[in-house]
């Protein structure tokens, strides 16, 4: 099964490294080598390097393989990714593991009634959150897209009578779990547009006499300018469409 399953961790690293627009990566296949303090059992380390060599083969990943890189637990595969100022090191890891199950005494039972030791694959598509997470502020350069933007969308009121109406549509997108915030400062609109382009929100939603009297919004896009004037509904649609990454 280690094959089938593999697989299908390949399978997740793709997605989830599509979903974050990440294609300038490299994939290690970390082999056992001659030195070094690894488990000793040459039937389940080729059994493991074998099936991890067949899962890449039919995924269709290029890989290199590497000796001497595999934890002293079992090979792996290692996602590795540059950083901004070109440090190579690895984003995320899929990794064979037969000797933790051992001393942890893991037990399942088997096809023919009986205990059996399972080998237990370790699946980080992300690696440390925290190291990832530092890694795609660099990448993005804090211009995030929308779905993961910690902030998505601000409404801009051009004067204060519009306020009270602004509050309402904050409060209908909040309902509808958008991450948006009212700038409600006695600011001129030009100011207030470059506030929101200067900190990367994506989405700024203008607001005059006109959308206020159509329930509409005058789209602007973060490095992109004007979209037109749009129903507040249909800035809902955009919002699910730019955040459907999994789909």
């Amino acid at each position: 099964q280690i094959q089938e399953e593999f697989g299908r961790c390949l399978q997740l690293i793709r997605e989830v490294l599509s979903a974050y627009q990440l294609s300038d990566y490299r994939v290690r296949l970390s082999l056992r080598g001659n030195e070094g303090k690894f488990v000793k059992d040459d039937d389940k380390w080729n059994l493991a390097t074998t099936a991890l060599k067949q899962a890449l083969d039919a995924n269709g990943v290029e890989y290199e393989a590497v000796e001497g890189e595999a934890a002293f637990y079992g090979p792996k595969i290692d996602v590795q990714i540059w950083s901004v100022i070109g440090r190579e090191f690895t984003l995320a890891t899929n990794q064979v593991d037969f000797g933790q199950p051992l001393r942890f005494n893991l037990k399942f039972i088997n096809e023919n009634n009986e205990p059996e030791t399972p080998i237990v694959i370790h699946r980080a598509p992300l690696g440390t959150h925290e190291r990832f997470i530092g890694f795609l502020i660099e990448h993005y350069a804090g211009n995030f897209p929308a779905w993961l933007a910690p902030q998505q969308a601000v409404i801009l009121p051009i004067s204060e009578k519009f306020i009270p109406h602004c509050q309402n549509i904050l409060q209908q997108l909040k309902n509808a779990d958008i991450r948006c915030t009212l700038d409600d400062r006695n600011e001129k609109i030009g100011r207030k547009i470059r506030d929101a382009e200067t900190k990367k929100i994506p989405y700024m939603l203008v607001v005059g006499e006109k959308e206020m009297a159509n329930n509409q919004v005058a789209l602007r896009k973060h490095g992109e300018g004007d979209k037109g004037v749009i129903d507040v509904d249909a800035f809902f649609n955009i919002i699910k469409e730019s955040c459907a990454v999994f789909n």
